[in-house]
Formats: C-alpha cells, structure tokens, sequence
C-alpha cells in the first residue's frame, strides 16, 4: 500500500528570489522606450569630434546636455566646447549653472575660475563670479570684494566695463561702508569708461551730505590735512614777515620826520644865539652857540634821545599783525573741500583721455568674441585704435586695448604677430612668447600662417629645436601638403645647413603630386624643385632631369616650357642658348601623325605653340649665331606659315561651313600676301633678367604682313602671360587660398 508522503512532509514555500510559477508564465516587462535627448546627444557628439569646428552643432549639444540628468555628459560636452572657444564668456557661467543644479558649488566656483583664467578681460564674467559667490553662505564680504578687485585689476579701463563697476558700487552700498564706497568712485573718476559723466555726477551727490572723515580714507585725510596745515602755516610767515616790514618802514618814517624837526628848531635857536653873541661882542657866547649846533647835528645822525616815538599803526596793520600771531586750525571742511578739487581734476583729465579714446570705442560694434568674422571696417578700426595707443607711448594702457583687441579679433594671426612684436619690441620677452604660445596653441591653431610665424620667431631667438618641432606638427597635423608650409619648411632646413632635409621636403611632395593624374600643382612643384636645385645645391644634371620628368608628363602645360626655358637662361653656359632652342622647338613641334585625340589633347594648344615659336625668334636673333637664327626662323615658318586665325577658318572652310567659307575667301581677297614680312613686338631683356624672353613674331622666308591678317594679334607680354597661366592652371590648394597674406607670386619665376 502506498503512502502518500506529501501529507508528511511540511509545506515549503517557493525560495526567495525563485519565480513562481505564475511569474514564470507571465509576459517580461516592457523596455524602457529610448531617450531621444540621448539619442541626439549622441549624434551631435560624433558630429563635434569629426568637425569641432561646427560652431552650431556645439551648441545644440550643449543644449541636450544641460536637459540630461547625467553629470558626467554634460560636463564632457562643455569642456569640449569650451576647449574650443574659451571666450564665450555666457558659456562658462551656462556651465556654472549646470553644475549648480547638479548639486555640487565647489565645482561650480571651479568653473568659474577656470572661466576667469582663459577671459580674465571678459567685466559680464567677473560680475557673474561675483554674484555666485555672493550667493555663497559661507561667503565673507572680504570674499567677494576679493573677486570685484580680481575682476577690476583686468577691466577697470574698459569703456563697457560700468557692469560690473555698477555691481561693485551697490555690494558696497549694502555694507553701509561710505569709505569702501567713495574710494570706488575715486578709482572710477581716474577710468575712461563710457559713463564717466554719471558716476561723476552720483559721486558729488554721495559724498555732499557725509563729513570728510566718512569719506576720505585716513591716510589720504591726513595728507591733506598735513597740506593744508604747511600751506596755512607758510601764508602766516608770509603775513608776519610782511607786517614786520610794514611796522619797520613806518617806524623809519616817523623817525626820520622827528629827526627832521628837530634838526630845525635845534638850528633856529643856535642862529638866535649867535646873533645876540654877536650883537654884545661875546665871541665865547657865539662860539658856545656854534658848538650847541654842531651837537645838534651829531644827534639827528646818531638818532638821540630827542628822537619822537613812531606813530600808533593803522587798524589794518594791527589784523596783519594779529593774523602773523599763528595760523588758524584746519577743519574738516577745509580738508573735504581741498579733497574735492583734487576728484574734480582726475575728472577733468579723465574726460580728456575719453574724448579722445571716444570714436574708437564706439566704432567697435562687437568688443565680444564671436566665430563670426568681423567687418572690414571694425577690423581697420582696431588698427588704428592699436596705431593711436602706441603713438601715446603709454605701455600699460596700450597693452590693455591689445588684450581687449585680442578678444573680439582672437580669430585673426594678424593681430596676434603684431601683439607679439609689440612686447618684444619693449623688450618683454617672455611676454611675447607667451603671446605667440596663445595664439598659435588656443586661438588660431589651425592657420598655418601662425605656425610658420611661430617657427620663424623660435628660430630667430636661437630656438631651433622648438622651430623644427612646429614644422613637424604643421606638416603632421595642420596642412600637410600645404605648399606655403613645405617650402618654409625647407627653407627653414636650408638656413640651418641641412640640405638633404631641404631638398627631401620639396621631393616628398613633388613625387606625391607626380603619381597623380591631372595633379595642377605638380609643374609648379617641379620648377620650384629645380630652380632649388640650380641655386643651393648646384646640381643641374638633377635640376633638368625633374623638368624633363615634369614636361614629358605635363606636355600641355605653357609655363611649364616657359619656366624650363628661363631655368637655362640662368644656368648660362656655352650650351644654353642650344637648350633653350631645343626647348622651344619641342614645345611648338605638332603633333605626331596618328595621335590619337586623346594624346593630341594633352600638347599644346596651337595658339600656344604659335607664340613660343615667335618667341624662339627673338630669343635666337638675340642670343644665338645666324645658323640658330635661320633654324628658327625656317621652323617658324614651316609650322605656322599662316596665322592660327586664318588656320582655324581655313578648317571651318573645309569642315563645310559656307559661312566659314565666306569669311575665309574674304579675309583672303583683303590684303594678298606680302613675302618677307614679319611681325614685331619688343625685344626680349638680357638672359641674365628675371623675366623671359618677350614675344615677338618672324616669318622671314614664307611669312606673312600684320596688315594681311588682322585677327593675327600681338603675344601678350611675359609677366602677363605668365602669371594668366599660373592663375589659370596652378591655383594653390584649397586651404592655401583662405590665407592670401601667404601666396606666392612667381611672376616670371623670379628665382
């Protein structure tokens, strides 16, 4: 009999984290659906890592990241932008925020700093610093005046800078500190910002009703007051030594008239005396008379005792004398008042220097960053800003506008190479190069032109290592196959001796050029190349074999066989002028026949070989003997008896066009032919010159008069020619044309 041993055992509940089997048979939850913010967020990133120089997309990033809640996307999608252009001042405070609402104000004033390192001449962040750590509970007022000092040791000067000025004044207010608060309006009165006129109106309004010691710091209240107190007690000397000298020229006075009277009446009596003496016969009484009058006379010299007192003095004397008694106390008043003619003069010098700042400051529409590129006319205004500070010859205030400059034109290496030889030219050195490290690392790190400027400053200040290494990266990682920048390359490997590693510059980038078909730069590269090679190496052998390379690849190419031609002229030799005609006679030769159109397509067009056949003729009637001459001229004759004018309608003829017919008969019937005529066109300079031969026309055994086939125009000159051609075929790369301050014109192969 079985047992049923189910009843035995206990009831045991399914184990914890075991499903039931409910659960197990019930459907799985629903997926979370996707977050489109992160999806897009995604996007844009890839977007700003393949091109951070999408300024838009950036922005949108920046956008979803403050909508997402993760901490760590966000803060990497400010850096990265902020990397990028750390003077977007509203960014730094948008990335503050952002780390404010994720609950963490240490790595908001963090961010702040950072902010105010990379755009310490931004005055809108240093006020929104401020504000935030205001807003700190743990701030000190001492904190927080601490960032405005920061902010106002970079943009006390701004003419936009009342922003923050006016923040600073009111923080100031709020602490009922009338002394922090006037010494403000001091500072400001001595700063040529654009509101100078109001703070100076709200400054006389402040400090009206205060006393002199609530708004005169102290020691500036004892100086004047000392001043004030020397002046007074120099102006009592003054009085006194005046009312000594008034009190002893009246004294003088009173004493001479006593002398004077007394003389008088002393001598009326001795003349009684000696007449009554005389009269009784008393010559001893007559003699006592006289000697009574000589004493009188000693006594008015020697100022007797008979002498009258001097008169009392006037009422005026005695205020004279009462002021030289000592000089009155200072007051407050005294000082406040001496204290306020002292701001009224910084204004007045102030409002001066504003004038005349004035119209530059306003025709600087945008002083903020933007990657927008500025109008040529804020661009020529800060030039001349820049020229006028200079011309001041005040290096702190100069050196600011540079720095403000420098944050609306941050874009521009222009104004970075002019700031740096500005510092170096006052001897700053290290500023310079730190500078030229800004311009070239943070703000216009992809120009080429700044690199190279850079190179070229390094190794002028014997930092040749530090020169080679901006090569480097320029090649590796900024404009690789820029032109200008290869050049300068070598050139700058030349300067330092090292030929192989000049000449491996130029090579690289020629053979690269070489293996690709239809390449517009190779027959550039090429002469330059050989031209290299003929002047500082010296080896025409190798010079010759690149151009024949260049030629036989690029037969179509007139500047080409142009350049090849004057590269002889000026390697001379007895030998040149023999190249240089075989040069023209494979330029004009025809065609093969049985080329196929193809290969036809790739000579010369016929127009062209007509005028370096002409040009052959002048240049053997000069250089040549009469053997080279006559080859010439019976080559030129041979292959262009007519003018290609006439040529093409002649074809048009026979192609069957009745119109091309007609023109040809009746061109022909104009003016029949004349033999031994020629064309003529100036002479070509030496060979010595820089510019190629100049065109000219022959036809000498079966040629043809000009009168004869008008259409048969004059070959444009040499230089014109030659600089169509480059400009036609050898435009510089893509990137070399944004920077035009670095072309090259090669008018004539000036080498």
């Amino acid at each position: 009999m079985d047992v049923d041993k189910s009843a035995e055992q206990p009831v045991v509940g399914p184990k914890e984290g075991t499903p039931t089997p409910e659960a197990q048979t019930a459907p799985p939850a629903a997926a979370a659906p996707p977050n489109p913010d992160l999806e897009a967020y995604n996007q844009k990133w890839t977007t700003v890592q393949n091109d951070p120089q999408d300024f838009n997309t950036f922005t949108a990033l920046l956008g979803i990241a403050d909508r997402l809640e993760d901490a760590e996307k966000m803060r990497a999608a400010y850096d990265a932008f902020l990397a990028e252009y750390p003077l977007c001042y509203g960014y730094w405070k948008k990335y503050a925020d952002a780390e404010l609402r994720h609950g963490s104000a240490e790595a908001a004033a963090a961010v702040y700093e950072r902010g105010v390192v990379a755009t310490p001449y931004s005055a809108d962040l240093w006020a929104h610093y401020a504000a935030f750590k205001k807003g700190l509970p743990e701030a000190t007022p001492d904190d927080v005046r601490g960032v405005y000092e920061r902010g106002l040791a970079y943009v006390c000067t701004d003419f936009n800078s009342h922003g923050l000025w006016d923040k600073y004044l009111a923080f100031e207010g709020e602490q009922a500190s009338t002394l922090h608060v006037s010494s403000l309006y001091c500072r400001l009165l001595a700063c040529p910002v654009r509101e100078l006129d109001r703070y100076y109106n709200s400054f006389k309004t402040y400090v009206g009703p205060l006393a002199a010691a609530q708004v005169i710091l102290p020691h500036d209240f004892d100086s004047i007051r000392v001043r004030l107190e020397a002046e007074a007690a120099a102006k009592a000397a003054e009085v006194e030594a005046a009312a000594k000298a008034q009190a002893a020229e009246a004294a003088a006075k009173a004493a001479e008239a006593a002398e004077v009277k007394k003389e008088e009446e002393a001598a009326e009596g001795a003349e009684v005396k000696m007449e009554d003496a005389a009269a009784e016969g008393d010559a001893a009484a007559a003699a006592a008379a006289a000697a009574a009058a000589e004493g009188a006379e000693v006594k008015k010299e020697e100022g007797g005792e008979g002498a009258a007192p001097p008169p009392p003095p006037a009422n005026g004397e005695v205020k004279a004398e009462e002021e030289a008694k000592g000089p009155a106390a200072v007051t407050d008043d005294d000082i406040k008042q001496a204290w306020m003619k002292q701001q009224e003069a910084v204004y007045e010098a102030t409002r001066a220097e504003l004038a005349k700042r004035r119209p530059f400051e306003e025709a600087a529409r945008r002083p903020y960053f933007h990657v927008k590129p500025l109008d040529g006319v804020q661009l020529f205004n800060w030039i001349k800003y820049l020229d006028h500070m200079e011309a001041r010859g005040e290096p702190t205030a100069t050196q600011t506008v540079y720095e403000r400059c420098l944050v609306a034109c941050a874009n521009y290496p222009e104004f970075w190479q002019r700031y740096v030889r500005y510092l170096e030219a006052r001897g700053d050195e290290a500023g310079a190069k730190a500078a030229l490290d800004r311009g070239v690392l943070v703000f216009c790190k992809r120009r080429p032109e700044m690199h190279m400027f850079a190179a070229h400053w390094d190794e002028l200040h014997g930092d040749v290592a530090g020169a080679r290494a901006r090569y480097v990266h320029l090649l590796t990682h900024v404009s690789p196959r820029l032109i200008e920048a290869v050049t300068s390359a070598a050139n700058f490997e030349r300067r330092q001796g090292d030929l192989p590693a000049a000449v491996k510059y130029l090579r690289d980038l020629t053979e690269e050029e070489r293996s690709k078909e239809g390449s517009r730069i190779y027959p550039f590269l090429a002469i330059h190349l050989a031209h290299f090679l003929r002047r500082h190496s010296g080896d025409l052998a190798e010079a010759r074999k690149v151009l024949d390379e260049a030629l036989e690849q690029c037969p179509g190419v007139r500047s080409l066989w142009e350049a090849a031609v004057h590269f002889e002229e000026l390697a001379g030799g007895p030998e040149a002028v023999a190249r240089a005609l075989d040069l023209y006679d494979r330029a004009t030769a025809p065609p093969a026949e049985g080329t196929t159109a193809a290969v036809a397509g790739k000579s010369l067009p016929e127009r062209d070989r007509e005028e370096l056949s002409a040009r052959s003729v002048d240049f053997a009637d000069m250089y040549g003997s009469a053997a080279q001459l006559k080859a010439a001229c019976d080559r030129h004759a041979a292959r262009f008896m007519l003018p290609t004018t006439v040529t093409a309608e002649a074809r048009a003829a026979t192609s069957g066009g009745k119109r091309g017919h007609e023109g040809g008969a009746a061109g022909a019937a104009k003016a029949p032919r004349l033999d031994h005529g020629h064309h003529h066109a100036p002479p070509p300079p030496p060979m010595a010159a820089a510019q190629p031969a100049a065109a000219a026309h022959h036809a000498m055994a079966a040629g043809h008069h000009a009168a004869a086939y008008g259409a048969y125009g004059q070959a444009p000159a040499a230089a014109a020619a030659s600089a169509a051609a480059y400009s036609q075929y050898y435009g510089q790369y893509g990137a070399a044309q944004q920077y035009p301050a670095y072309g090259y014109g090669y008018s004539g192969y000036g080498y």
